[in-house]
């Protein structure tokens, strides 16, 4: 899976968080019990803030919030509300800094208001900032393993939020590009003719990650480098299940050929 599929994954589960029933607020308005309008020291110009955030004018927001005023009467609702639209102010700057700094604010609101309405989205959007630097597949995956563990907390602690849905779709992109950053990986050794190392990474893909899409691809590079590497008997079973599984696929041809080819012999290559 290309980075750009895995960020368009992101993109579409991260819109459903914001429209499944009973998910809460807009995430640019109307947060928590606050009334649009109403009077009192600060409430102003974190309404104001919500707006600008809206228009994605994040200086203005960022300035608006820091100028919020608490009172003993407005702190225990609004503080954590600022809190929050301060971390949403860096996390839609986007750069990998102010994501490293939203993603520790998150967690600071998780870990102060571990009871607030707004804590499993706060906990989702932790895992959006691990995510949101996830890189290209061949690269390191140590963001996107963050970012699982930091969405599969949502499960632990509140499962019956809407945002465990929307974490269970985004745990499962992840997933699907560490898979896809074996599958890089298997292929390097593949190209280098290391068959035994390359076997062990395709079937690790088919054994942690078995949800997988692209298996027809892993059965055929798993087959493949099996023969390759001198172990006929056990290619032969999963390029057989790629014929059964995939009789008309894009690797089916070549399938047949490694199967038909005499021993020690690569059909790419022989091709030339």
């Amino acid at each position: 899976m290309t980075s750009a599929r895995v960020r368009g994954l992101l993109v579409l589960v991260l819109a459903a968080a914001f429209v499944l029933p009973g998910a809460g607020c807009h995430p640019f308005r109307k947060r928590g019990t606050f009334v649009p309008g109403a009077a009192g020291p600060g409430r102003e110009n974190y309404e104001r803030a919500l707006e600008e955030i809206g228009r994605r004018h994040l200086t203005k927001a960022k300035s608006l919030l820091e100028a919020v005023q608490f009172t003993a009467e407005n702190r225990a609702e609004l503080e954590p509300e600022v809190r929050l639209a301060l971390a949403d102010v860096l996390f839609y700057t986007g750069d990998d800094y102010s994501l490293i700094e939203a993603r520790s604010k998150y967690l600071e609101f998780v870990t102060l208001y571990g009871d607030h309405p707004r804590a499993a989205y706060a906990q989702f959007q932790t895992g959006m900032c691990s995510f949101r630097q996830v890189g290209h597949p061949t690269r390191d995956q140590g963001q996107t393993r963050i970012a699982i563990e930091d969405l599969l907390e949502i499960e632990r602690r509140w499962p019956g939020s809407p945002y465990a849905r929307a974490a269970r779709g985004m745990v499962a992109a992840a997933e699907r590009n560490l898979a896809e950053h074996e599958y890089e990986v298997g292929r390097f050794y593949a190209r280098r003719k290391a068959y035994l190392a390359a076997a062990d990474r395709f079937r690790g893909i088919l054994d942690r990650y078995p949800s997988y899409p692209e298996k027809e691809k892993i059965y055929f590079e798993l087959g493949r480098v099996l023969i390759l590497g001198k172990n006929r008997a056990e290619g032969s079973i999963y390029l057989d299940k790629l014929l059964a599984d995939y009789p008309g696929g894009r690797y089916a041809s070549e399938a047949r050929r490694y199967l038909e080819a005499p021993l020690d012999s690569d059909p790419k290559q022989d091709r030339g």
